[in-house]
């Protein structure tokens, strides 16, 4: 994917991308068995609305020719997301399934979520690179970080159902979020 530093180009291309991911990470969840793998995928796509939803406005703002606050974006996502992260492994803990993440289906599953993410992060900092407009590089930047912090739920959701007894380093790294 390479990016533009037309603002509006850009946005078009995320919102497509997002909607792209949402369907992913809903194929992935109904893919996996495990309860937590379900949660996890659930939790993305929901906040793959969240990406959407920011996108729309700040591609509204820009065509009415407004100038779209982006001074707080970590505001509309981390705080819950962080919470919703720990309550998701609070509650499997205790629950879990003793179901190692190893079929084909379930594997591949992690494998097309993780590439996703990559490649929106790697797009969202090409496009921060190319911006011109210090909005819409914030808006890249923030995404971009949004993809890392995906990627490595996905990476330790799967971690964690190969190797439960793991759980105290995965929380120790959303717990810093």
């Amino acid at each position: 994917m390479q990016s533009s530093n037309d603002p509006r180009q850009v946005l078009e291309m995320a919102l497509q991308n997002e909607l792209k991911g949402r369907e992913i990470l809903e194929g992935a969840r109904e893919n996996v068995q495990n309860p937590l793998a379900k949660a996890t995928f659930e939790f993305l796509a929901n906040e793959e609305l969240k990406h959407i939803d920011l996108l729309q406005k700040f591609a509204a703002g820009l065509a009415g020719g407004e100038s779209p606050d982006v001074e707080d974006l970590a505001a509309l996502t981390t705080p819950d997301a962080k919470q919703h992260i720990k309550s998701i492994f609070e509650r499997f803990r205790v629950a879990f399934e003793a179901v190692a993440a190893t079929d084909e289906p379930r594997l591949e599953a992690y494998r097309v979520a993780e590439d996703m993410e990559r490649a929106g992060h790697d797009y969202y900092r090409r496009a921060a690179d190319d911006a011109t407009d210090e909005k819409a590089k914030k808006l890249y930047q923030f995404l971009a970080e949004e993809e890392i912090r995906h990627f490595e739920l996905i990476q330790d959701t799967h971690d964690y159902l190969q190797q439960p007894d793991a759980l105290a380093a995965v929380e120790e790294r959303w717990m810093q979020i």
